[in-house]
């Protein structure tokens, strides 16, 4: 095929269906029309006037540079015996400009995309040396929200949500407060490397100690809350700052996210550890400085991982490490009975444990009654994860959760007054520990 205009051209072979070819033949006898040397496909009465109504016996036009000593038309891509035609594209100047337009996309996506990262860089680490000095004393009970604001205020940072969202994902230092010496126009490492050098003056003002379990809940601390002496507030102060940020921890979901039942959507997600406080401390700053220390570990401990290692999420591993504190009282123990809360996942069985029922009814005295209890948190009867955690697990629970032990174990249970768990793998081996549990007094 030739073409008399400047531009080139290619030959593309096109193969055509016999309904298609058909479908052409109609539409030339319609017009009047008949393709040059063929009919094939016409049907008698639309054909052009005065063509004989049976098919063309003639060939096919041949294809240039085909091979003019074979019967019938060349293969085309070397097969024999499929009709093809023969149509021509141009490279033209809207097939140019349709190249350059993608070329200038792609320009002005990267210049965007670095403009980006220079500004997301430069609120990290701001362009320029660290000068000046500036002392900042941090009160006891401050969150990393209050220190990020105040190194803001003060030029030590140039964004405080930067430094801020930069310390809840990497996790920052544990600080004493007390006096620290600043520069202004300082990257967030350079900053956390001076918290954790501590404080040049430590803060004189009374401090007293309080420590929260692992394994409480968030009722717990507050009953706890109630009989410390130098407190400013109270356990109820404590449970409205607790109800006025449901959404605490990075892991947590939303509360319109949880299901109906949820008894305390906050549950689980202000670890347990001891705090300082002086007179001035409040219900909202020990409830901010539990969730950042809560935040921090988690990081530590690789959390956002937990999908890979676990396959769930950070909250529903937070869930499982609650589970694990409430049921193994020996460190040796926790890991095993992570594994048979895995494997029982695994196998679409219901956990069956006792602590999530004790969390509903409030009593270490289940009767048969209280186990059928009708409760999202009642996995005796419903399979899967409770909605919350059922309480405050602390750190070696945390590690369990994201390091089962290796172990086929499908039941334990307490089979000494030490609180030795027994681990077995079928419900006969388990019957029998549970005799051993019952003949001891150690459960119903």
């Amino acid at each position: 095929m030739t073409d008399d205009s400047s531009e080139t051209s290619r030959v593309t072979a096109v193969r055509t269906s016999p309904a298609l070819r058909r479908l052409a033949g109609r539409l030339a006898g319609m017009v009047g029309l008949q393709s040059p040397g063929d009919s094939s496909g016409a049907e008698p009465g639309l054909a052009p006037q005065g063509a004989s109504p049976q098919r063309s016996s003639s060939p096919p036009p041949a294809v240039p540079g085909a091979d003019a000593g074979a019967d019938g038309p060349p293969p085309v891509s070397g097969r024999r015996g499929i009709d093809y035609e023969v149509v021509s594209t141009r490279r033209g100047p809207g097939t140019w400009g349709a190249v350059l337009f993608l070329v200038l996309l792609g320009v002005v996506a990267w210049m965007a995309g670095s403009r980006a990262y220079r500004w997301v860089a430069e609120q990290l680490d701001p362009p320029g040396e660290p000068t000046g000095e500036i002392v900042l004393t941090l009160p006891l009970g401050s969150s990393t929200a209050s220190i990020s604001d105040l190194l803001a205020e003060h030029g030590v940072v140039p964004s405080s949500r930067a430094y801020e969202w930069y310390v809840r994902f990497k996790g920052g230092p544990a600080f004493q407060a007390g006096e620290y010496t600043f520069q202004s126009n300082s990257s967030v490492w350079e900053t956390m490397a001076v918290l954790e050098a501590g404080p040049s003056r430590v803060a004189q003002a009374a401090q007293q100690s309080l420590t929260l379990l692992e394994g409480l809940t968030v009722a717990q601390m507050a009953e706890l809350l109630d009989e410390v002496d130098g407190l400013s507030f109270n356990g109820r102060d404590f449970r409205t700052a607790v109800r006025a940020r449901p959404v605490l921890s990075l892991v947590a979901p939303a509360p319109g996210a949880l299901p109906d039942g949820v008894i305390e959507p906050a549950e689980g997600q202000l670890f347990a550890d001891t705090y300082f406080y002086d007179s001035q401390t409040s219900a909202e700053q020990l409830v901010a400085l539990m969730v950042d220390r809560l935040d921090a570990v988690l990081t530590e401990l690789g959390y956002d991982d937990a999908p890979r290692r676990v396959g769930l999420t950070p909250y529903e591993a937070l869930i499982v490490a609650s589970m694990i504190e409430r049921e193994a009282q020996r460190p040796e123990d926790r890991a095993k009975v992570a594994r048979v809360i895995y494997n029982r996942l695994a196998r679409g069985w219901s956990l069956g444990l006792d602590a999530t029922v004790v969390y509903v009814v409030g009593t270490h005295e289940l009767t048969a009654e209280l186990l059928a209890v009708n409760s999202p948190y009642n996995t005796r009867v419903l399979v899967g994860l409770p909605p919350t955690p059922i309480a405050a697990p602390g750190r070696a629970s945390l590690e369990a959760a994201l390091n089962p032990a290796d172990g086929p174990w499908m039941f334990f249970v307490l089979t000494s007054p030490d609180g030795t768990l027994s681990f077995s793998e079928t419900d006969e081996e388990f019957q029998r520990d549970k005799a051993v549990c019952q003949e001891l007094g150690l459960c119903g």
